[in-house]
């Protein structure tokens, strides 16, 4: 009788996932798609139309196939940060941006409810570490409102009125580590 040689196939290694340590971790179940974190080269910048973190998530998880939404970040008034996608995982927030962005949503509106200084804070302490541990270069080009990176998701005025992208990106620079070394 032959031997039939199998190969020995091992398990897929489990993500370990990628969690920011200043969040309040509120996992979206079936809300994201698998990824990779290494893919990710921008972050996105949105604010939510909306007055409460809360109100965010419960639109998120309310929202359903063919057309979830979710966020990898929010950002609620008061500068509490909840991680809803692990970074392995792509968040569905703007399409032609998903697979290479991390998207962070800020409790505010274009008009009447602009940004805190908490979130102004919370925001720039986030997008300074995911700069420095994703690698992402700490630059406008790299960092996107939601209208900059998707365009052809018509959302014009985000974040106008609400966040000031050049805001956060200044004053993340100033709390990176990484930011004042040249790239490599």
């Amino acid at each position: 009788m032959a031997h039939v040689h199998q190969e020995v196939v091992p398990p897929p290694v489990p993500k370990i996932p990628i969690i920011y340590p200043g969040a309040k971790w509120e996992p979206l179940v079936n809300h994201s798609a698998p990824g990779d974190v290494r893919q990710r080269k921008i972050i996105v910048l949105h604010i939510t139309e909306g007055g409460s973190a809360a109100s965010a998530i419960a639109t998120f998880k309310a929202s359903v196939a063919p057309h979830r939404v979710s966020s990898h970040f929010v950002i609620d008034r008061d500068g509490t940060v909840y991680q809803l996608v692990d970074l392995n995982y792509t968040a569905w927030h703007a399409s032609q941006a998903n697979s290479r962005s991390v998207g962070i949503e800020h409790a505010a509106t274009t008009t009447g409810k602009p940004a805190t200084e908490e979130q102004y804070k919370a925001s720039a302490k986030l997008v300074a570490w995911l700069c420095d541990h994703l690698g992402i270069p700490m630059g406008r080009q790299f960092i996107l409102t939601h209208n900059e990176a998707s365009p052809k998701d018509g959302h014009t005025l985000c974040c106008t009125g609400g966040l000031d992208p050049d805001r956060v990106v200044a004053m993340a620079r100033e709390l990176s580590q990484t930011a004042s070394r040249p790239p490599v």
